[in-house]
């Protein structure tokens, strides 16, 4: 099963800048950002002493790309052709592995709703709308 060759991986490479990008807005302080560093139970100062720019948001922007990847392998592999098409995959991708596996963290780590409604939630959008993009611009 040959399936590399129906992947587009120009719309990879644009569905892990707009997921990192909206990364980025999601965690700002423009959006979200405030109230996530105060459900970490952390302070903004050590926060900031923790968090690792370059690092985070290159190995972020890497698993987007491999995000992005798997989904479109998923697409391929069922026969998406159309936006539509893609976000239904995707929403099942997104409900049967982000929502599932964030869930279990979120239990056995002690996060607060919240923090797993800002995380999953950042996560659902994102490969939602990487549903749409590699749906519509299927290779």
């Amino acid at each position: 099963m040959e399936l590399h060759n129906q992947i587009n991986y120009w719309a990879v490479l644009i569905c892990g800048v707009i997921g990192t990008g909206i990364g980025a807005f999601w965690y700002s302080h423009m959006f979200l950002g405030k109230v996530w560093v105060a459900a970490l139970d952390k302070s903004e100062e050590e926060w900031r002493t923790d968090f690792k720019p370059a690092k985070t948001y290159f190995i972020s922007f890497l698993s987007q790309l491999l995000m992005a990847f798997i989904l479109a392998l998923i697409m391929s592999y069922v026969g998406v052709t159309t936006p539509e098409e893609g976000i239904k995959v995707a929403f099942m991708a997104a409900l049967g592995f982000i929502a599932t596996s964030m869930t279990i963290n979120f239990l056995f780590e002690g996060k607060t709703f919240q923090q797993f409604v800002i995380d999953a939630g950042y996560h659902f959008i994102v490969l939602l709308i990487n549903g749409i993009i590699l749906g519509a611009w299927s290779a």
